[in-house]
């Protein structure tokens, strides 16, 4: 008995470090994070940073513009991941402890295959967590403490907005042909790739895990050269990029 007591205390003192690791790993207010005491709109009607958010009087975030996501509790800014953006809303309550993500709709694109939301890799996205309710002498509430942080959905990991995310080519030696493909590692396996310019007639794609590979067809057809460009749509997860696949042939006889 005292031996499964003894062990079960050290699981439970593993399972806390694990969860301490994990907190640690996270940097909850990373660099740019701003302070600001935001006050409602019965005592000011502060705004957050350059967008039109504000404090009701009955304690709600309210836009006119932007969407609003309460994402529950929360750590800090950097406890905040995105939405999956089914839910938007003009006002959503104020809660200590809670965080939030305010974007612009025009930024969301709903994927109809799969029907899931997601947001462009170059969006700007408000990162918001309530620290604490301002009071007056009366305690009354007229505001709260915030922190935000204005930047992209994800920090890294999804090819850039209009950036060449690989090339497919034709290799042609004297020995032989080889096709040589484009490999792009995304941070969902969730994957979903839309050809916006015809270039399913040329090119494929497979997925495995995380890893997307594009390559050449081999019955492609360039028009006139020994290259070509296509642009493409890639979703991953809840977050979508247009990228460039450079396509061509390499003779080296």
């Amino acid at each position: 008995m005292k031996k499964m007591t003894f062990l079960a205390g050290l699981l439970l003192c593993a399972l806390c470090l694990t969860a301490c690791s994990n907190d640690d790993d996270i940097d909850l207010f990373p660099d740019g994070t701003a302070s600001l005491r935001m006050m409602n709109e019965d005592n000011g009607r502060t705004l957050l940073g350059n967008s039109d958010v504000y404090i009701t009087k009955d304690g709600n975030f309210s836009s006119d513009q932007y969407p609003l996501f309460d994402m529950g509790e929360r750590k800090g800014i950097g406890d905040i991941n995105m939405p999956d953006f089914t839910n938007m809303a003009p006002s959503v309550a104020v809660e200590p402890g809670h965080g939030y993500v305010v974007c612009n709709a025009n930024d969301v694109l709903f994927f109809s295959d799969s029907r899931i939301y997601a947001i462009a890799e170059n969006a700007n996205v408000y990162r918001i967590y309530v620290d604490t309710w301002i009071r007056d002498q009366e305690d009354n509430i007229t505001g709260a403490n915030v922190r935000f942080l204005l930047g992209k959905p994800l920090e890294s990991g999804m090819p850039a907005w209009g950036s060449l995310a690989g090339t497919v080519c034709l290799s042609i030696k004297n020995s032989g042909e080889e096709f040589i493909p484009a490999k792009i590692e995304l941070p969902s396996g969730d994957i979903e790739v839309f050809y916006l310019d015809n270039g399913e007639e040329c090119l494929t794609h497979t997925t495995s895990g995380r890893t997307l590979t594009f390559a050449l067809k081999e019955d492609f057809n360039f028009p006139g050269s020994d290259m070509a460009e296509y642009k493409v749509r890639i979703r991953s997860g809840n977050i979508y990029t247009e990228v460039s696949i450079q396509a061509e042939i390499r003779r080296d006889f």
